[in-house]
C-alpha cells in the first residue's frame, strides 16, 4: 500500500503492518493521544487487531468505531510516558487482559511517538513478546 500523506506516522504504520505480517504478530499496539495513528493503521484492514492505548476517554470512544481497533483507556500516570520500557509492559498487560495475545511468546508490534502526547509524532516501532520487553526466546 502507498503511504498517502508522506508523514513519518504513515511510514511507521505501514512498516508496523508489514512487520506484523512478516513475524506473524498477534496484534499491533499503538500508543495514541488523538487516535490518528490507530485510525491510519485500521484503514487498510490489517490481518492483526489493533490495540489502541490512550490516556483520553473521548479518543477511546471514537476509536471504538474504527474497524479492528480495540481501544483501551489508560490514565497517563499509569503509562509512565517518560520510560518506554514501562510503556511496553503496559501494552503487554493490556494485550493479555483483552485476549489479543494469549501466550508469552505471542508477538506484538508496538508503535509510539516521542515525545508522547505530540500529535502525529509516531516515530518508534518495537517487536516484543507478550511476556514483556525483557523476555526474548531464540525461537522467536
Amino acid at each position: 500500500p502507498k503511504i498517502t500523506d508522506g508523514s513519518s506516522a504513515s511510514a511507521i504504520i505501514l512498516a508496523a503492518r508489514q512487520i506484523a505480517r512478516n513475524v506473524n504478530a498477534k496484534t499491533i499496539a499503538s500508543f495514541t493521544v488523538g487516535g490518528d495513528t490507530a485510525r491510519k493503521a485500521s484503514k487498510k484492514r490489517p490481518e492483526q487487531p489493533i490495540l489502541a492505548i490512550s490516556p483520553l476517554k473521548p479518543t477511546c470512544r471514537k476509536l471504538a468505531m474504527s474497524w479492528g481497533v480495540y481501544p483501551e483507556y489508560c490514565p497517563e500516570e499509569e503509562l509512565a510516558t517518560d520510560n518506554f520500557r514501562d510503556m511496553l509492559k503496559v501494552a503487554c498487560a493490556i494485550g493479555l487482559k483483552k485476549g489479543l495475545v494469549t501466550d508469552d511468546k505471542d508477538l506484538m508490534v508496538v508503535t509510539a511517538g516521542f515525545p508522547f502526547g505530540t500529535p502525529g509524532a509516531a516515530n518508534i516501532i518495537r517487536v516484543i513478546p507478550a511476556a514483556g520487553p525483557s523476555y526474548w526466546d531464540a525461537t522467536l
